[in-house]
């Protein structure tokens, strides 16, 4: 509001003349009597700012004086200043930076406590871990990977397979994005499922995450028999392009011996171009033990018969899950897998998901 130099002046510095007469020929006699009645400065301060001008400029002194409030003149300067002393604010405690940096909490009245939205602990999204089994004595088990292009139904045989809901389905592409392990025991033989995500050709590596690009891969060296799955309505209604990719990596990368199996034969009207492509594949793959397994595992057709074929290909050794349990996977990522098939049910294509 006021110049410093004018300021300091009037706590008893000193000010240099040529400054003063500056500021005061540049202020007009109307500004400095609007300055002089501010109520934002104290009676005091007005009456001692309004001697600092008259002795600055002598012709300015009357008008000063006819500016001055009454309450200014004698002793009620004295008086003015112990009122001004006394009204003012009590000093508060300046806050520490810690203190003013903390943001303002929202007000939580009436809602839940702020444990309740904190996440959970990601040791319970992990597989779970089984003690010690109860073994029959003639335990025999059989680890088997199920191998395939997108939307070949993997999850689908692998839940009509162990009887149980355990991978999500949904129509689209790389619904399953991790390994899943599933599990049926049937008296003294226990079959282990490993449904993995579909193959993805060389084209599509730059849409799909590594970890989902590499999980099929990585998965079948651990299966004592690999399940490869063909779509029958796909070999004739559209490209196979990935499929000529899955099989000429098996040639050069696997070794694991295999069972060819064509699922949705329901949708297939051209059955000569079918066994055609059949065929091809058959020769493609030198470790194919057995095949073509011609079903629908949608319809549940002939997965009894491939059930039986797995059955006799178990060999002795330890179960690694309890008999009735039918999957290792824990309740936490069980519940986040059900959320997200709900997801791809009602949300169709507004979600972003590879």
């Amino acid at each position: 509001m006021f110049p410093a130099a004018v300021i300091r002046r009037t706590c008893g510095s000193c000010c240099q003349a040529l400054y003063r007469q500056t500021w005061l020929n540049t202020v007009t006699s109307k500004e400095r009597s609007r300055l002089l009645h501010s109520t934002a400065v104290s009676a005091a301060v007005l009456k001692k700012i309004s001697q600092v001008l008259a002795e600055a400029r002598p012709q300015a002194r009357s008008r000063a004086n006819e500016q001055t409030p009454p309450s200014l003149h004698g002793n009620n300067i004295s008086k003015d200043i112990s009122k001004d002393v006394a009204d003012r604010p009590p000093k508060t405690k300046q806050k520490s930076p810690a203190s003013r940096n903390q943001r303002r909490q929202p007000d939580r009245s009436g809602a839940a406590e702020p444990s309740d939205y904190r996440p959970a602990d990601p040791i319970l999204s992990m597989p779970r871990v089984f003690g010690d089994i109860e073994q029959p004595q003639d335990a025999e088990v059989g680890k088997f990977v199920i191998f395939g292009a997108a939307n070949a139904g993997k999850s689908t045989l692998v839940n009509r397979l162990t009887g149980a809901n355990v991978s999500i389905v949904s129509a689209r592409p790389q619904t399953t994005r991790t390994r899943i392990m599933a599990a049926v025991t049937i008296d003294n033989k226990q079959m282990l499922f490993l449904d993995t995500p579909g193959v993805v050709s060389r084209q599509g590596l730059r849409r799909v995450s590594r970890s989902v690009v590499t999980a099929p891969w990585l998965t079948l060296p651990e299966a004592d028999l690999a399940i490869i799955l063909l779509d029958a309505y796909k070999l004739t209604q559209k490209t196979d392009e990935v499929e000529q990719y899955l099989f000429k990596h098996l040639r050069t990368s696997s070794s694991v011996p295999a069972i060819l199996v064509v699922n949705k034969i329901d949708l297939v009207e051209d059955q000569q171009k079918l066994a055609e492509k059949v065929k091809h594949y058959m020769a493609e793959y030198p470790h194919i033990v057995e095949g073509p397994l011609f079903i629908s595992a949608l319809g549940n057709v002939n997965v009894d018969s491939l059930k039986s074929s797995l059955l006799s290909r178990t060999a002795p050794g330890k179960w690694q899950v309890p008999a009735s349990v039918n999957s290792d996977m824990s309740s936490m990522m069980r519940v986040e897998e059900l959320i997200r098939a709900e997801w791809f049910s009602r949300l169709k294509g507004h979600l972003p998901y590879v």
